[in-house]
């Protein structure tokens, strides 16, 4: 797996709906697959079919009832299904970005600093964070008169700006991505479409879930869906 960013192997989610009676709802069935370094594959299925679902679990957020989930970080291979969590958190803040459709910042905490957090937190000093933070506020078009303001009272286009700024600016060996330009307007699409096509030149293992057509079409150096994946 040297050369592989994320591989999944049989992997099965099912979600159990307490309050209607404990039913059982399977969403991911031995789905199977591999995103190779420099290398962007786009999710084609329609909504509902557990695209999000598997980004989340190749984040760690989800628990999955069988199968493996092994990404690069470091030197080594790590299986996110039975990580400790102080790893995943590791792994979080070095090895994997992800891009979710929602803005989940601490109130009060200004946009610059929101986008500066992650480069600190990987010992960068305040100065150059800030500075790198800046011009990627500057490139995703977020005016100057709003870094002071916390991004929780920004539009919906504006926070999902924040969201993407956030995570390009760090520089992640593996980008994972939820509906990256969902309420872009053109300008602000063409300059994510840009950034992801940048990640990929230095190597990153990109996976996305990806609506809009021409986005796809522009990113995707390969596609696939979920049902196809499934392992027999």
């Amino acid at each position: 797996m040297s050369a592989t960013g994320i591989e999944v192997r049989a992997v099965e989610k099912t979600f159990t709906l307490h309050g209607q009676g404990g039913l059982r709802l399977p969403v991911l069935r031995r789905v199977s697959l591999t995103v190779n370094a420099a290398e962007c594959v786009v999710l084609t299925d329609p909504s509902g079919a557990g695209k999000s679902t598997l980004l989340r679990a190749v984040y760690g957020n989800y628990v999955v009832q069988a199968g493996h989930i092994l990404v690069h970080h470091g030197d080594g291979i790590v299986d996110i299904v039975g990580a400790e969590p102080r790893l995943v958190l590791e792994i979080r803040r070095r090895s994997v970005g992800y891009v979710s459709q929602f803005l989940r910042v601490i109130p009060r905490v200004p946009t610059l600093e929101v986008v500066a957090e992650p480069l600190q937190a990987l010992g960068v000093s305040r100065t150059m964070a800030v500075d790198r933070a800046r011009s990627m506020l500057e490139r995703l078009r977020i005016p100057e008169r709003l870094w002071a303001l916390s991004p929780v009272t920004f539009s919906g286009g504006e926070q999902q700006r924040i969201n993407v700024a956030r995570v390009f600016v760090v520089g992640y060996p593996i980008l994972l991505l939820d509906e990256p330009t969902a309420a872009l307007d053109a300008a602000s699409r063409e300059v994510v479409v840009e950034l992801i096509g940048e990640a990929r030149a230095r190597g990153a293992a990109v996976l996305g879930a990806v609506h809009d057509a021409g986005v796809r079409a522009a990113v995707a150096t390969r596609t696939q869906a979920l049902a196809d994946s499934e392992a027999t």
